[in-house]
């Protein structure tokens, strides 16, 4: 390290007229960053690209062809990665309209049902009026002849909620 330091200093004092005083000599902020990537490429093997300065910490600037080759490949990521975005973007907005149309689908045939069960509970309701019109026939009749049946009149309102059911009396 020392003789690149000396070989840095004496190509720098070779440049400046010989008259100039060692107090005159502007030493560049970056000798000490020169000498060490120097040392460094000769012990590790020369670096690609071209070493710059940033920061305060170093790192290699690619240049030339495989630079472009760089910029050529993340160019080509990129436009493969705005297709697969595209793809995905179609997928998900085919399937918000299939979740929408499932979505109505359902809608509909809970509106049907609705129908067929108020349906059902009409045909149902029409058959329990029908049933306790033909026992009060019946008991009347069972009166008119003669015969002492005594049956409470049939209840077909609905339980109270509020009250708890009572039998009804039999006396």
């Amino acid at each position: 390290m020392v003789e690149k330091s000396t070989a840095v200093l004496q190509e720098a004092a070779s440049q400046l007229p010989p008259e100039t005083s060692i107090e005159d000599v502007m030493v560049p902020e970056d000798v000490g960053f020169q000498i060490m990537t120097e040392v460094l490429d000769e012990n590790l093997g020369r670096r690609h690209g071209q070493v710059v300065r940033g920061m305060g910490k170093s790192r290699v600037r690619e240049t030339g062809a495989s630079s472009s080759r760089l910029n050529t490949s993340l160019m080509d990521e990129v436009t493969t990665l705005r297709g697969k975005l595209a793809i995905q973007e179609e997928q998900m907005r085919v399937q918000g309209e299939q979740m929408r149309a499932q979505g109505e689908q359902m809608k509909e045939q809970m509106r049907a049902q609705g129908e067929q069960m108020e349906a059902q509970l009409r045909v149902q309701s029409e058959e329990v009026r029908t049933y306790a019109a033909t026992v009060r026939d019946l008991v009347r009749a069972i009166q008119t002849a003669g015969l002492q049946v005594s049956l409470p009149a049939p209840h077909l309102d609905p339980p109270s909620i509020s009250e708890p059911p009572h039998p009804p009396d039999t006396q």
